[in-house]
């Protein structure tokens, strides 16, 4: 609710500058409640898409940026992207990270094969606007303390 209030008061308020806001949610596919069915997208009455958090998760992933609202979202697979985000969302998240999947899945997430041969311990780094694909080596999460840090610094 927070955050439909968020986009709600932003839309209003288009002159005012806000400070952007970064949702990240790990692990997408394991939120039942976050999934979008395209059935009942065009089902739902406007008082009920105001209470559905796919619905909302939706409108901010293709809302969102232009009101300084970012999302990082994780997917395990290729399959459970279909089951989490509608062909628009998916078409909304310009940058891109994968590790090694079968060709085909990397074709149809990047127009291109080569996240079925990067190997182990190699991701690659997909920029749609510009086009570029960056193979690189990822690193584990940083520490909690140094997340709470930053985030306190720019509160």
């Amino acid at each position: 609710q927070y955050l439909d209030r968020e986009i709600k008061k932003r839309t209003a308020s288009v002159n005012t500058k806000s400070s952007p806001l970064f949702i990240i949610i790990n692990g997408l596919q394991k939120f039942k409640k976050l999934r979008y069915d395209e059935d009942l997208a065009y089902s739902f009455d406007s008082s009920a898409k105001d209470s559905n958090p796919a619905m909302i998760l939706n409108e901010i992933i293709t809302e969102g940026p232009a009101l300084g609202i970012h999302i990082i979202v994780s997917i395990d697979n290729y399959n459970n992207i279909g089951r989490s985000l509608s062909r628009k969302a998916l078409s909304e998240f310009e940058m891109r990270v994968l590790f090694q999947m079968s060709a085909n899945d990397s074709a149809a997430l990047i127009d291109s094969t080569q996240a079925g041969s990067i190997g182990m311990h190699k991701a690659l780094f997909y920029n749609e606007q510009t086009g570029v694909i960056e193979t690189f080596r990822p690193y584990s999460l940083p520490p909690m303390s140094w997340i709470e840090d930053i985030s306190r610094t720019n509160s």
